[in-house]
């Protein structure tokens, strides 16, 4: 009894679980199989083909595969697209199969939409992630969640932020499914990133007000907008709210947002306290901002306190003592 083309795919799927390390060469010998069955031209078991080699990133063999089809696959195409644009590369491939789906009028859903507009955010590509946005509105009637957070997120990375707040504004779900907190934290980093912090501020208490909790990235986003403006009263109230009130567990970035606010306005024992009552190891790059604090504002003693725990997570880099020596030279300690 030989096996149906149905059976290929349940052994495809089951295969990138278990053999990781020579995956491909099973996927090689199963895919031959296939040939010798004379299931080439069928697309159940090509599809599982493909999507297998997009899993172990052989692309170049999926879109070879692909190309072979006797119909358009839409969930193999969705595979490939979703991995080129992970990795933001193959940029012409991922393009050329999108405006095929489009010059042949297949409907494309909305994973594919997201998965062109995060290429088109991590490739600067942002008159490709216009057309992509025109797109959207001939074949989805309205933003999903997923959808207008791409979109958000595109835009505010170009800069556009006058676009991203439109998104925003006219999202027609504003309900308990689709109206998360990932669409005002993304409107809210956008804000922040291009300095316009009272209006992240301004967002963020109207989520407050709408009784949404924010996450660990909203709030990394708030500490990073008042970074910018010197804020430090803000961002304490960030961080205490963050923690006392909405149970957030401040990770080793948060620290290092906030440290990077104090340090910054010279608030040199208050970042000193914070780093030493960390809940997780206090890493060099935290260090280093604060002995690179110590420098600008000339605080030897906490200078010493930074370079001492550099040196001993790394003290083969000599950045380091060269900050410090910088420093006893300011202070007249030659």
């Amino acid at each position: 009894m030989y096996p149906d083309c149905f059976t290929f795919g349940s052994i495809l799927r089951n295969s990138f679980g278990c053999y990781r390390v020579d995956g491909l060469m099973i996927i090689g010998s199963i895919h031959g199989i296939i040939v010798q069955l004379g299931y080439e031209s069928n697309n159940v078991p090509i599809g599982s083909l493909v999507d297998a080699y997009v899993k172990y990133g052989n692309l170049a063999g999926a879109n070879r595969l692909y190309r072979s089809m006797k119909k358009i696959d839409i969930i193999s195409c969705s595979a490939l697209i979703m991995r080129y644009a992970r990795q933001g590369k193959g940029i012409d491939g991922c393009m050329n199969l999108f405006f095929e789906l489009n010059r042949l009028h297949v409907e494309i859903n909305s994973v594919i939409l997201c998965s062109m507009l995060s290429l088109c955010s991590k490739s600067a590509l942002l008159s490709l992630g216009r057309q992509v946005h025109t797109l959207t509105l001939k074949y989805q009637n309205k933003h999903d969640v997923a959808l207008g957070n791409s979109l958000i997120a595109m835009y505010t990375k170009a800069g556009e932020i006058e676009a991203a707040k439109r998104i925003f504004h006219h999202m027609e779900e504003k309900n308990e499914i689709s109206w998360t907190s990932m669409i005002w934290t993304s409107m809210i980093s956008g804000y922040g990133v291009h300095g316009h912090t009272e209006n992240a501020i301004s967002l963020y208490k109207k989520m407050e007000l709408q009784g949404i909790y924010p996450n660990h990235i909203t709030v990394l986003s708030l500490f990073s907008a008042c970074s910018h403006t010197g804020l430090t009263s803000q961002g304490w109230e960030f961080f205490h709210n963050m923690v006392r009130k909405y149970k957030i567990c401040p990770l080793s970035k948060h620290y290092a947002c906030m440290v990077d606010l104090l340090v910054r306005e010279g608030c040199l024992e208050e970042a000193h306290s914070l780093i030493c009552r960390e809940k997780v190891n206090p890493s060099a790059s935290l260090w280093g901002s604060h002995l690179g604090a110590c420098s600008v504002h000339e605080h030897m003693h906490h200078g010493e306190l930074a370079a001492k725990n550099l040196f001993s997570m790394n003290p083969q880099e000599p950045a380091n003592y060269v900050v410090l020596a910088n420093i006893y030279a300011l202070a007249g300690l030659w």
